[in-house]
């Protein structure tokens, strides 16, 4: 904003424009200038002027282009491209208004023409949804399929970039082979795998069949858990899933140490029984706690695996001291509880209280069931990126895939003390990162270079750097090594 926040255009000399003169359109010597970018969505390039020219006409944009930038006509320009982002014949933007980056970055990407200052964009836009308190934190995201190779299709999935070292939750890929996708900013990649981490957990999915679901919408809650079941690499040594449906009653639909198969899941979550009665939420989460035991197949955290359950229901429970008491117990015992609410009836007060804290990474909301099939790749980000938690002095086995994380949280009892990680490999080679801030700390290599800082002044850039503070990374390469790292 300029002038006592009456237009909003970027403000350089007319020397330095004159690198954008044949870029976004442009074409004559002082487009880069004239046609700088203007407005709340950042109008830039003489083909998007004259596009505006033509629908828009009352603003005059080719003779007079300084009048987009005035907030009245900035505020109308900028509602016009959200419906009509190319002012042409390309859909609207709402398709990318989801919370995830994927969503963030193509939208960036539509109404600037560039990634410029996306990492700085995207911190602010995740601290905006945490604020909100009402749809989780930013989460990766998927776009449409693309063809990965000859042999095989991939999905386009959001990469890294620089100056989201520590904020690398919500990005990054498998996929050696990964290329940009079609119409898509240069992070935006075709990969054969979305989830980076090499994915072990003990699943569980609490469903709610009570009567005020409805029989219908019950149908897209079972649909939803068989997508995603499908997501997570079922298996006896890979992921094991549980699932509790219940109403008044409950129903045990499959347990940790059997039916290991996803053949044998899928079919047994066809045998779910749609109650129609009470909400008895507290009973569902007991049974929870008698699946997720160790004599029932809950595997100890030194195995690398992570302990996650799902809770979904549509209102209140009918005992919140009870429900809250059952929840304790699980977090207690390690277990990460995400809580989801659904539809117009569920208390804040008591989902927040089930969750495990910080409300805005396990807590999420959705307007009703059918917005839930929605928020499938939102659950799935949230198992991908989530470590396993170790108590110190712990021994870890496990095995981690070619191009695969394996994210570990490690208890730190005394602070000023050393801490000691030795890898012991029986095959190939790793790399080791560590952070004090960042639960999913990655190579710097995976972060795409991009220019950030091209049009933000040096001394606001800085700014900006003291409130972001990078992750430390420690990369581990031989066969047997150790690191120190001061705490």
């Amino acid at each position: 904003m300029t002038e006592n926040f009456q237009t909003d255009e970027i403000t350089k000399s007319d020397t330095q424009f004159t690198v954008d003169d044949l870029k976004y359109g442009n074409s004559q010597a002082g487009d880069g200038s004239r046609f700088r970018r203007r407005g709340f969505f950042g109008l830039r390039g003489r083909v998007m002027y004259q596009r505006l020219q033509e629908t828009m006409p009352q603003y005059s944009s080719l003779t007079n282009p300084e009048l987009v930038a005035l907030t009245q006509n900035a505020i109308a320009i900028a509602s016009k491209r959200w419906i009509n982002p190319d002012l042409m014949n390309e859909p609207p933007l709402t398709r990318y208004a989801d919370g995830s980056f994927y969503g963030f970055s193509m939208l960036w990407y539509k109404l600037n023409g560039d990634i410029e200052q996306l990492s700085i964009g995207t911190k602010y836009y995740s601290i905006f949804l945490r604020q909100l308190q009402c749809g989780g934190d930013l989460y990766s995201g998927e776009g449409p399929k693309c063809q990965y190779n000859a042999t095989h299709q991939g999905t386009c999935s959001v990469g890294c970039i620089k100056g989201l070292e520590d904020s690398s939750t919500y990005c990054g890929c498998t996929g050696s082979e990964s290329k940009q996708c079609p119409s898509s900013p240069k992070h935006i990649l075709c990969c054969l795998d979305t989830c980076s981490q090499d994915l072990k957990m003990d699943l569980g999915i609490v469903l709610d069949a009570s009567g005020s679901v409805g029989e219908s919408n019950y149908q897209l809650q079972l649909n939803f858990t068989k997508d995603l079941i499908q997501r997570v690499n079922v298996g006896s040594n890979k992921t094991r899933v549980g699932i509790i449906n219940y109403s008044t009653d409950i129903q045990t639909l499959t347990w940790l140490n059997k039916d290991y198969s996803l053949v044998d899941k899928l079919r047994l979550v066809n045998q779910a029984v749609y109650y129609g009665q009470g909400t008895r939420t507290s009973i569902a989460l007991q049974q929870a706690d008698e699946v997720f035991s160790y004599k029932s197949g809950r595997r100890k955290s030194e195995e690398g695996v992570t302990p996650v359950i799902f809770v979904i229901t549509d209102g209140a429970s009918d005992n919140e001291t009870l429900t809250i008491q059952a929840a304790n117990v699980l977090k207690q015992k390690g277990i990460i509880l995400v809580s989801v609410g659904v539809g117009n009836g569920p208390k804040l007060s008591e989902l927040h209280a089930i969750c495990l804290l910080p409300i805005h990474e396990n807590y999420f909301v959705i307007s009703n069931y059918t917005a839930l099939e929605q928020k499938l790749n939102q659950f799935t980000s949230k198992s991908c990126s989530e470590p396993t938690f170790l108590s110190s002095n712990a021994t870890v086995t496990a095995g981690v895939n070619k191009d695969k994380y394996k994210f570990l949280k490690i208890e730190i009892i005394a602070i000023g003390n050393k801490i000691s990680i030795t890898a012991i490999l029986a095959k190939g080679d790793v790399k080791l990162f560590h952070s004090f801030t960042n639960r999913n700390p990655k190579d710097p290599a995976d972060f795409i270079d991009y220019e950030t800082t091209r049009d933000l002044p040096l001394s606001r850039w800085m700014q900006f750097k003291s409130y972001f503070h990078r992750s430390s990374t420690t990369p581990l390469t031989t066969k047997k090594e150790l690191r120190r790292i001061d705490c």
